[in-house]
């Protein structure tokens, strides 16, 4: 299995290989709305090679030791048929196993979750004119910081949706998203999913400019089989001598899914969500304070507040022992408080720490179980080599107390520890 997959990546390397691929790629609201007005072809690459180790205290299995490497191959074909704004985006991705000894390739090892898998991870159409652009095919996604949708960029396989969409910047001060899913293509093969196209998932995302220092946001996803959600978000920047002072405010409620396709039976979902944070910055120091509340179920109701499509590893502490419940819903909801402190230069690079202190919302039916969930411990450390190559190293100590339930069952119980050496090199 390692010779194969490492023999798939040497021949899409080979294939397309005088290429590079950026990891901001494409940003609906970004990339998209402005396409490139350059006649011919663009291509990129970019190899990722990664170590990822894995311990939890008491678990029965063996230490996760993975050496993972991603070969990425992009090209852009622009102007299709001599129509200036017609393009097309084709991605190939191999994510290849070098050291081996993690789950889901050897079960009695930890999960580390970027198994061996080829894909063409994008494959699409785009039409722009006059700031407004049309597409059909497969991409990533992203919404604003990835909290409810995003392509988890951080594994090696990233999330992709097939999608028939618009999005444009026409109207002064506005952008608006509006877009049907058609598949979701995740980091495993066992996320992936199709829905017809009478009840494809939506996404409806209106953003106002109401001024430099503030920006509304209205927003619906509508997620065939899982929820629908409704929010509003306010946030910006101001500058305070020589500090910036950023700020966020997010609320959004969740009910039951508009449509049903891959499931039989409705779910009963009706919970809500909000976030709010403040941060500072100044001589290349900062920080940030965040509190982020994931609503409960009821329990007549089927699901706490969930955000399923996100780049969940961003949020809730990069040991993912939350992950299952802000996928899933947590049963007696989420109460996270996250300290954010840093340094970032561009001749030392980036250091990071945060500290999070995860709770319950309600008092869990469970006797032995009190609200107190766990804390955790993220530290970062990221430099730019040279134009092309980029290192990064990352540690995460999860600590602890009684855990939390989701969907019934119980986790976050016992310690992880997880490191992670990495290169990045693009061109």
């Amino acid at each position: 299995m390692k010779k194969k997959t490492l023999a798939l990546g040497t021949l899409l390397f080979s294939t397309l290989g005088l290429f590079s691929f950026h990891q901001n790629n494409v940003n609906f609201q970004k990339a998209y709305a402005d396409s490139s007005f350059i006649n011919g072809v663009e291509g990129h690459i970019q190899l990722r090679p990664r170590w990822e180790n894995v311990y939890v205290e008491g678990n029965g299995k063996k230490t996760a030791n993975a050496l993972t490497l991603r070969t990425a191959a992009i090209l852009k074909l622009k102007s299709l048929f001599g129509t200036k704004g017609f393009n097309a985006l084709i991605e190939a991705v191999n994510v290849g196993a070098i050291l081996d000894n993690y789950a889901p390739q050897k079960p009695d090892y930890e999960l580390v979750a970027d198994p061996p898998n080829t894909r063409f991870s994008q494959f699409a159409l785009t039409y722009t004119k006059d700031k407004t652009t049309f597409i059909a095919g497969r991409v990533y996604v992203i919404i604003d910081d990835h909290r409810f949708i995003g392509n988890v960029a951080w594994r090696q396989m990233f999330q992709s949706f097939g999608v028939l969409g618009v999005s444009s910047k026409a109207i002064k001060n506005f952008s608006i998203l509006l877009a049907g899913i058609y598949e979701r293509k995740g980091i495993v093969d066992s996320l992936n999913a199709d829905w017809r196209l009478n009840k494809m998932p939506i996404v409806l995302d209106v953003n106002y400019s109401a001024h430099k220092s503030l920006r509304l946001k209205a927003f619906a996803y509508m997620i065939t089989d899982v929820h629908d959600t409704f929010g509003i978000k306010a946030s910006g920047k101001v500058k305070l001598g020589d500090a910036k002072i950023s700020y966020l405010g997010e609320y959004a409620i969740q009910n039951d899914p508009y449509a049903l396709d891959n499931r039989p039976n409705n779910r009963n979902i009706d919970t809500k969500y909000y976030r709010l944070s403040i941060g500072t910055g100044s001589k290349g120091f900062f920080g940030k304070l965040m509190y982020t509340h994931f609503g409960g179920k009821d329990p007549d109701e089927d699901a706490g507040f969930s955000t399923p499509l996100a780049t969940l590893h961003k949020f809730d502490g990069w040991a993912d022992v939350l992950l299952p419940g802000a996928a899933n819903g947590f049963d007696y909801g989420m109460n996270e408080l996250s300290l954010y402190l840093g340094y970032k230069k561009p001749d030392f690079g980036k250091f990071m720490l945060v500290y999070l202190i995860f709770k319950s919302d309600q008092e869990p039916t469970d006797p032995n179980v009190s609200k107190d969930i766990g804390k955790e411990l993220d530290v970062l450390y990221t430099k730019k080599l040279t134009k092309h190559l980029s290192f990064l190293a990352k540690a995460a100590f999860y600590r602890a107390d009684d855990g939390y339930y989701t969907g019934g069952n119980l986790k976050g119980k016992t310690d992880v520890n997880k490191y992670w050496l990495q290169l990045n090199y693009t061109y």
